[in-house]
């Protein structure tokens, strides 16, 4: 562990961590997507085929196998943009008020660059799609996801064409029960009403509408095969010794043929002015901690001449010949 000082002006202040520099998202799924040097960022947003399964269960897509071949190839689709509700794209009041499975595609191509599996992974990621999701690539299901509301990912990188175009298919599915967030009833109705067999709606109690669909972005990323994949860090001050204690905890993803003690960790705590203050490395150091003397503390707007003073933590890792950051 390296300490070095800065000076204190605020010693009445909490230091506060108030930004992570991460560039390797892992499996997690919940750290957000940045490019780097090691890593490229592909965008799948844009406006994608689109079809509402209107059978009387909602189970023709499963039952005609839908993923298996475009969504073009199996009926007629629609235009829909991603990210988006469908509910209020268009002005057909039966795709707004929709319960049930919808149905989304697009091909897309990946770079010759990224076929490398000795170097490096690709990973397919949804910001979020409302309310469960399951997803194909190239007619393979690759990810089931519970929850509207979250980021799911899943490694895509032996499913992919690297020579022809690829296509993913998403079937989503807005239906709320007792145990979703938020929760939902579904009624059938039935006997003498006058509703055809099977018809149906949707109970709730919130005050606001149940929109549904990919409603965050879609994209692939890149890592190298051996990746951060999360990190904790904790801080403290005391103002009696006006010390400040970082302490970090990462995860690393790696093959299982890459060794724990092979993989070098490097650590540089940063100023605003991205001079270094505090350096560490070593073989298998996936924690450790900073002490730093003096620290320019965190103020808020109008309580200091210095406002919103952010350190940043760089994490770096070597793994034989393989740098990631």
């Amino acid at each position: 562990m390296t300490s070095l000082s800065a000076p204190n002006q605020y010693p009445a202040a909490n230091w506060r961590r108030r930004r992570i520099r991460v560039s390797k998202i892992g499996v997690q799924g919940m750290l957000r997507v940045k490019d780097s040097e090691t890593r490229e960022v592909k965008d799948l947003c844009g406006l994608w085929n689109f079809r509402a399964d209107m059978s009387n269960d909602r189970e023709a897509g499963f039952r005609e196998s839908w993923f298996s071949k475009p969504l073009s190839k199996s009926g007629t689709t629609i235009p829909m943009p991603v990210p988006s509700s469908y509910n209020d794209v268009t002005q057909d009041r039966t795709l707004r008020d929709f319960i049930g499975w919808v149905w989304y595609d697009r091909e897309f191509f990946v770079p010759h660059s990224w076929n490398d599996l000795n170097k490096t992974r690709v990973v397919l990621r949804f910001e979020s799609a409302h309310y469960y999701s399951i997803v194909w690539v190239n007619g393979k299901k690759v990810v089931e996801h519970e929850g509207g509301h979250l980021p799911f990912e899943v490694e895509i990188t032996t499913d992919l064409a690297y020579n022809k175009v690829n296509w993913i298919t998403a079937a989503v599915n807005n239906t709320l029960t007792p145990t979703t967030l938020p929760p939902g009833t579904i009624e059938y109705l039935t006997g003498g009403d006058g509703y055809p067999p099977g018809y149906f709606v949707q109970k709730y109690k919130f005050d606001f509408f149940n929109y549904a669909g990919i409603h965050r972005p879609v994209k692939l990323y890149t890592t190298s095969i051996a990746y951060l994949s999360d990190i904790t860090i904790t801080t403290s001050y005391d103002q009696t010794s006006q010390l400040a204690v970082v302490q970090f905890d990462c995860q690393v993803g790696a093959p299982d043929t890459v060794p724990e003690n092979e993989i070098t960790m490097k650590y540089d705590l940063l100023d605003k002015d991205n001079y270094v203050v505090a350096t560490d490395s070593g073989a298998d150091m996936f924690k450790g901690q900073f002490t730093i003397k003096n620290p320019i503390l965190w103020w808020p707007v109008g309580m200091s001449n210095i406002t919103a003073y952010l350190y940043t933590l760089k994490v770096s890792a070597l793994i034989t010949v393989l740098f990631i950051e």
